[in-house]
C-alpha cells in the first residue's frame, strides 16, 4: 500500500507509506487549513487522544496527517455497538474540555471568518459515523476536521447521535431512546430529552450551513448538493420528525 486513493469528501484522500514504512494520509487543503492545524496542535498540546497529528505538506501542497487504524461505518446501513457509541460520546466531552481554552479570535474556518460567541467552542461540526474510527468495536478517534469552527457543544453531540444512534433512519423506538440516553450519560451534564431537542436545532443548522456554503461556492458543499445528499437529508429529517415524540415518551 504505497499510494491508495480513498474516495469521499471533496475528491477523497490518499493513503501513502513513508520510506520508513509509516502510513500517512494526504488530503486537499483550503483557506481554512491554517485554523484547523492550529486547533489540532492545541488538542495535541492538551493530550487529547484520537486526533491525527499533522506532518506538514507534501510536494503537491496536500496536508499530511497520521493514519488512524480502524474502520469507519456507514450510518445508512451500519450501527455502532453501544461500547463504540458511549466511547464516542465520552470522547466528545474530552474534546470539548480540551478545546475550552482555545479562543484564538477571528479566524477563517470553512464556514467563513468567524470569532467565538460566549456560548461557543471550536467544534468538530461533522462528527458523523463516517468520520469515527472504530477498532475492535471501540471508538478510537475522529477524522476529517475540515469543517471545524465555532459552534455550541450540544450541537456536536446532537449530530453525533443523529448519525451514531442513529436517529437519521428508522430503528425501533425503544432502542433509539435507550441509545440517546446512553450517549447523554456518557457525555455527562445533559438530560436525554434536552439532547433529543438539540437534534432538531442541529438539523436546521446543517441546512443553514449548506445554504451558506452554496452561496460561497464551497466545492465540498456543492458536491453534496449535486450528489443528492441534501435531498436525502431533508427526507431523513421528515422521518425523524414523525418518530421524535415516540422516542421522547420513552426517555
Amino acid at each position: 500500500m504505497e499510494n491508495e486513493h480513498l474516495p469521499g469528501g471533496s475528491g477523497g484522500v490518499w493513503r501513502r507509506s513513508t520510506p520508513s514504512g509509516e502510513i500517512r494520509v494526504h488530503r486537499p487543503t483550503g483557506p481554512w487549513t491554517p485554523a484547523v492545524h492550529a486547533l489540532i496542535a492545541h488538542l495535541h498540546a492538551r493530550d487529547l487522544d484520537g486526533v491525527p497529528q499533522v506532518h506538514g505538506f507534501d510536494a503537491d501542497g496536500l496536508e499530511v496527517l497520521d493514519y488512524l487504524p480502524g474502520e469507519t461505518l456507514n450510518p445508512e446501513t451500519e450501527q455502532p455497538g453501544e461500547q463504540a457509541l458511549t466511547g464516542a460520546a465520552a470522547w466528545m466531552r474530552r474534546f470539548h474540555d480540551a478545546v475550552s481554552d482555545f479562543r484564538p479570535g477571528p479566524l477563517e474556518w470553512r464556514q467563513g471568518t468567524q470569532d467565538l460567541r460566549p456560548d461557543e467552542l471550536i467544534c468538530h461540526n461533522d462528527p458523523g459515523l463516517y468520520n469515527w474510527v472504530v477498532a475492535g468495536g471501540t471508538f478510537a478517534g475522529m477524522i476529517d476536521w475540515d469543517r471545524a469552527g465555532p459552534g455550541r457543544p450540544i450541537d456536536d453531540l446532537a449530530f453525533l447521535c443523529w448519525s451514531g444512534v442513529p436517529l437519521l433512519r428508522e430503528i425501533p423506538v425503544a432502542e433509539a431512546a435507550r441509545r440517546v440516553a446512553l450517549a447523554a450519560e456518557a457525555y455527562g451534564g445533559i438530560a436525554p430529552g434536552e439532547l433529543l431537542d438539540a437534534v432538531d436545532a442541529r438539523m436546521e443548522l446543517i441546512a443553514q450551513r449548506w445554504r451558506a456554503g452554496i452561496e460561497r461556492g464551497d466545492p465540498g458543499t456543492l458536491a453534496l448538493r449535486d450528489s443528492g445528499v441534501m435531498d436525502r437529508h431533508l427526507e431523513r429529517v421528515r422521518g425523524f420528525d414523525a418518530r421524535r415524540e415516540g422516542i421522547r415518551r420513552l426517555l
